[in-house]
Order: structure tokens, then C-alpha cells, then sequence
């Protein structure tokens, strides 16, 4: 008996305002245990690794579409 997996085709609000509050609470923390700059330097760094993230994410996804048109047209 095959089961296929069902696949969200986006994502949920709750996952993306659970993400966003754990983001703002580790940022709090770093606030009160540092300093405002600190804290920025932080949030900063996040967003510059989550946007890495999403462009090399997008790019593999762009080199296996052609790797796979490439190897299906032989």
C-alpha cells in the first residue's frame, strides 16, 4: 500500500508567528545581556544569513531544473 505524503502548499500563519517569536525573544535576550548595538548587530547578521539561505535554496533549485531538462533531452 503506497501513502503519498501531503505537501503544505504554503506555509501557515501559526508557523510563521512562531518563527518570528522565537526570533524576537533570542533578540531580547541578546539586548538584555548586551547592548542596543549588539543586539542589531545581530538582527542584521540574521536577516544577511536567512537571505543567503533563501538565494542558495532558490539557485539549487534552479541548477536541478536544468540539470534535469539538460539529462532528459539525451
Amino acid at each position: 500500500m503506497d501513502s503519498a505524503a501531503a505537501k503544505p502548499v504554503h506555509r501557515s500563519w501559526i508557523v510563521l508567528a512562531a518563527k518570528s517569536i522565537v526570533v524576537l525573544q533570542a533578540l531580547a535576550i541578546v539586548y538584555m545581556l548586551t547592548s542596543v548595538w549588539v543586539a542589531a548587530a545581530v538582527a542584521g547578521a540574521f536577516v544577511v544569513v536567512v537571505t543567503a539561505v533563501k538565494a542558495l535554496s532558490r539557485a539549487g533549485k534552479q541548477v536541478d531544473q536544468i540539470f534535469e531538462e539538460e539529462l532528459g533531452r539525451q
